[in-house]
Formats: C-alpha cells, structure tokens, sequence
C-alpha cells in the first residue's frame, strides 16, 4: 500500500517546474495560498500513530511518500525536520523523499544518518535537462542507500546516460503537469 505523509504544507517556488503547481493549484480551490508554510497539526506525528489496539496506523511493508505538498528540504521547514526525521523508528516502513534542493540535502541530515538508513529512497525532481546536470550530481554524491530520478513536470528533453555508469540509481519516474495551464511532455532518453 502506498500513502501520503505530510508533516507540513506549503512550499516556495524555485525553479521553471513549479509554474504550474499541483499543490498551489489545489490550494487555490481551497481559498488557500501554497506559498503559506506551517506544520500539519494532527499529521505531523502520522508514522508513529497508533490505533486504538496499540498498532500503527502505518502497516509494517507500507510506502509513505512524504511531504508531497511541501519538499522535505524546504529551508522554511528546517525548525520541524529533526522531528520528523524521528521515521527512525519505523525502519519497517519506506520513506520515499523527494526534493528540488538537493543542494541542502547534507546540512539537512541528522547526527546518525551515518551512509543512510535502509528504509529511505531518496529522489530529486529534474524537469529538463538544466535541472538534470544540476540536481542528479548532487543526488549522486550524497549518502543514501536508494537513489532515483523523478522527472515531474516532465517539460524539456532530458538524456541521463552519464549518470547511470556506477548503478546508483535505482529507479526513475516520468510524469507531467494536470492542472491549470499544464505544458507537454518531451522527449526522454536514458541513453
């Protein structure tokens, strides 16, 4: 099963592939302004939740995406993010983390994060080939044990080949926009 966990909502847009934000054209039908950042009150703690029977909310095996309408690395976030790295404790569930600021990525991770931690796939989004040769060498020099590419809003051609050699990359995800203005899809090639 897959789910959502986000520890808090609003984001600050940085590059083209943000014009046409899901979150901020979702937030909008709300009567709401996604560049409004605060901490999610009862999601906030949602990994370690328990049920009335005293088991997790969150099965063991479970995928949990996490700050999709947000980014983990966020500088407006840094204040919540040693909190929520406390998905420590749920080594038994994937965290799948997924940032357009990869470049805070390692001042961002905790005194224990040591290579990584086997339970957290880390991905950067590269909307064009620009953002690929920024964002994918940063991805690439990293300490995390799963490493992949999400190519969402997918709007330029993209050719990764030369960062595929040493096999950290584990998977990669193309998509594009749906809402308010949405722009095509280009061309994608893995060599």
């Amino acid at each position: 099963m897959h789910d959502i966990w986000n520890p808090w909502h609003g984001c600050v847009k940085c590059s083209e592939g943000c014009q046409h934000c899901y979150m901020y054209f979702l937030d909008r039908v709300r009567d709401r302004n996604g560049a409004d950042i605060y901490k999610t009150k009862s999601g906030f703690t949602y990994p370690v939740q328990r049920n009335r029977n005293g088991s997790y909310k969150i099965q063991s095996g479970e995928l949990i995406r996490v700050c999709m309408s947000s980014d983990f690395f966020l500088e407006e976030a840094d204040e919540w993010r040693s909190d929520a790295w406390e998905m420590r404790q749920r080594s038994d569930v994937k965290f799948f983390l997924l940032t357009k600021r990869p470049q805070r990525v390692k001042n961002c991770l905790p005194k224990d994060w040591g290579d990584g931690w086997e339970n957290i796939m880390f991905n950067v989004t590269c909307e064009n080939q620009r953002r690929a040769d920024e964002r994918i060498p940063i991805l690439l020099s990293l300490p995390f044990k799963h490493k992949g590419i999400m190519f969402a809003p997918f709007i330029g051609a993209v050719s990764i080949e030369k960062y595929l050699g040493d096999g950290q990359i584990e998977h990669v995800i193309c998509g594009g926009e749906n809402y308010d203005g949405a722009r095509q899809y280009s061309i994608f090639s893995l060599y």
